[in-house]
Formats: C-alpha cells, structure tokens, sequence
C-alpha cells in the first residue's frame, strides 16, 4: 500500500481506529458528539470509515462546512446531502415540507436558497429539514459537520457574531427538541477549537450561553499500538520493505511520532521513495529530524499560526507563545507555579488565573498535556515532534 501523507483516504485505506470509532458510535446512541482533535491526526479519516460503514441503523452523512459563510448554506449542503442519499421514506417525499416552505419563501425562483426570504429565515428552514428527517424517514440519521468551528468563525467575519451566537443556540435547541426520539444525532467536528470560538463569543461579544452542553466530547489523538503495527505492515511489508527487528522498529515509530498517523505516513513514503529493502529502528529517528526543517510540512506552521490568530482574538497569544516556548525546552512535565514565575519575568500579568486560563486553553486545544501525580498541576507538550520542532523554531 502507498503511504499517502495529508491525502484523501477512503475505503480500506483507512487503516486502524476501531476502538475510537466503536467509542464513538456507543456515544451516539446517547446523545450527540463534539469531535476535536488537532489537524492531521485523522479525525476526517474517522467520520468517513463511519459514512462508509454505518452502524446500529444510523444513516450518515458528512458534510464538509469549512467554506459556509451564512447558516442558510449549512441548511442547504445538509438538505444536499440527506437528498443525494435518498433517505428512507414512510409517508411520500421526505422531503416535501422542507421544498414546500422553500417555494414559499422564494416563489420558486431558481437559487431559491440565496434569496433574501430565504436568507432571513434560514432558522425555519433548519428546523423544518430536520423536523423532515425525525417525522417523516424510516431512519435514524447522523448528521456530521466537518470543521465546524471553522464555519463559525467565518460566520463570525463574514456576518457578525449576532448570528454566530443565533446559530449556535438555535443547533442547540433543534438537539434539544429532536434527539429524545433517538432519530437524530449530530457530530460536529473540527481542528480548531471550538472552545476558542465561543471564548472569543463570550469575552468580546458578551455571549452567555453553553452550546454544546449537552453534548459528549470525544478526542482523536495517536493511533494504539495495534493500528501503528498495521500501518508499518501495510506500508512497508506489502512495498516489500523488510523491517530489521519488527518488534524494536514499531515500537519506535509508536515513540517517535505519537502513534500520529500523518507521521508515519510520511516516515513509510520517504522509505518507499527511496526504494528501500530494509529499515531499521533507528532509520525512523533520522527521517524525522530531516522532517524538522521541510517546509512542505504544514502541520507544524498551522499549529503557530492558529496563536497568533484565535488566540489573539482572546488577547492572550503572548501569553500562549511564551508558555510554549518556555515548555518546548522542558523535556518533561513543568509546575504550574514555575510556568506563571517564567510568564511573570517576561511580562506583565496582572493575575495567575490568567495564565492558568491559557494554560486550560492550551490543553483544550491539544498543545499540551496535564498531569496531577505529584499534588500539582504540571504540562508538557501533548506530541514530542511538536516539542521538537517547537524549540528548534520559536525557542
């Protein structure tokens, strides 16, 4: 199998994550799921095994909402999606309420959906899809929406926060009103926060509501040991790349790269680039740090950059550059109180609380990790590589 770093995956090339996505579908048949996890860590690979291979009854689409400016074109690309589907029907058309109220509001004008009544009243045309969904299919049906946050944001820009806020407590309600009859769920998934977005709602635009109170919150993070063994064997057993000590070199890609698979996609892709017939343990070290210094991984340069814009938005991307540099030369767990010392001798903070809020935001946001063990609050970075790649350019 060719590795295929930051490439579309679909079928059986994607590889492992069943414990996860077993996880996830247990979860669903309680209540809906906000999905997290940092870029490249295949959260989009997770929802698609789950489009493609459904469980328990539920009918999955997955709809893709990074680009949607305004609530009315989230509306239309799931109506899109259920009606591509062809969702399961008990009583005729699904679908005939929601094209009876759309007809109404746009006097069946073509591009009904970007016309002024309708924009205006994109809330009762939400409702009625889903209202469509719940009373009139045979299905139970879970609506995914991928990079979520991101649509909000750009709700935010493109027509101000009022709506923003309108279209987080309206999903909420919807989840509120149709999910006791176990027919509709929602995953709402993302690489940015969606922490970070409501913090933004709630310190700059005096937002007060929880939107996803009542929703389970899942992570994605590293592969197992397990999926990591699979991805070597695939990768480079069936390229008839020979590994020297099986047992040593995959237990070392698990080390190195955090059982990330975009990592060890590109580890595999360098040794099937080079033709390789045999590999060892410590090829994997040599290969990575070569990856330090590749511009054409982004992962590192996307994860600096949401710094210095969302959370600037909060007013605290000094204090989050400060903190991970400070920590990027720290090869294991620092205190909390030497972390705020360090933060006090390099600027002003009017209050530790402050810096604990970051330190919160950081970890929500999968650049750190926490530990307790020891009586104290103590962070490291989540992934070595970031660590690494953290010191040598922003240390």
């Amino acid at each position: 199998m060719k590795a295929n770093p930051g490439g579309t995956v679909t079928g059986a090339g994607i590889l492992g994550r069943e414990s996860e996505i077993s996880e996830i579908w247990r979860k669903i048949e309680q209540q809906s799921v906000v999905l997290t996890a940092e870029r490249r860590v295949g959260k989009t690979s997770v929802l698609r095994k789950m489009y493609e291979s459904p469980q328990n009854g539920w009918l999955p689409i997955l709809c893709w909402v990074e680009k949607v400016r305004h609530p009315i074109e989230c509306v239309e690309t799931i109506f899109g999606d259920l009606k591509n589907l062809n969702a399961l029907t008990r009583k005729g058309e699904w679908h005939a309420r929601t094209l009876s109220l759309l007809g109404k509001l746009s006097g069946a004008e073509a591009g009904g959906w970007k016309l002024p009544p309708v924009l205006a009243n994109w809330k009762q045309m939400l409702e009625t899809v889903i209202e469509d969904v719940a009373e009139n299919t045979g299905n139970r049906v879970l609506i995914m929406l991928d990079e979520f946050p991101l649509m909000i944001a750009n709700i935010m820009d493109a027509q101000g926060p009022g709506l923003a806020m309108e279209f987080l407590d309206t999903l909420r309600a919807i989840r509120q009103r149709f999910e006791p009859s176990g027919k509709v769920r929602f995953i709402l998934s993302g690489s940015i926060g969606l922490h970070l977005i409501v913090q933004d709602l709630k310190a700059n635009h005096n937002y007060r509501n929880n939107p996803t109170n009542d929703m389970a919150a899942l992570t994605i993070s590293g592969m197992c040991e397990g999926d990591v063994c699979l991805m070597c064997k695939k990768y480079l057993e069936e390229e008839s790349i020979r590994r020297d000590d099986i047992a040593a070199f995959d237990q070392r890609m698990l080390n190195l790269t955090d059982g990330l698979p975009l990592w060890i996609q590109y580890v595999c892709e360098r040794f099937q680039a080079e033709k390789r017939k045999l590999v060892t343990a410590d090829d994997i070290d040599l290969t990575l740090r070569q990856m330090m210094d590749n511009p054409e991984v982004q992962w590192f340069d996307d994860a600096a950059k949401r710094i210095e814009t969302y959370y600037s938005r909060l007013g605290v991307n000094k204090h989050a550059a400060l903190i991970l540099k400070m920590l990027s030369n720290e090869q294991g767990f620092v205190s909390e109180r030497k972390v705020i010392d360090f933060l006090r001798s390099q600027i002003t903070v009017e209050m530790d609380d402050t810096v604990v809020d970051v330190l919160k935001l950081l970890r929500d946001d999968h650049y750190l990790k926490r530990n307790t063990e020891s009586g104290e609050r103590c962070y490291c970075f989540r992934y070595r590589l970031m660590r690494e790649w953290w010191k040598v350019n922003r240390g």
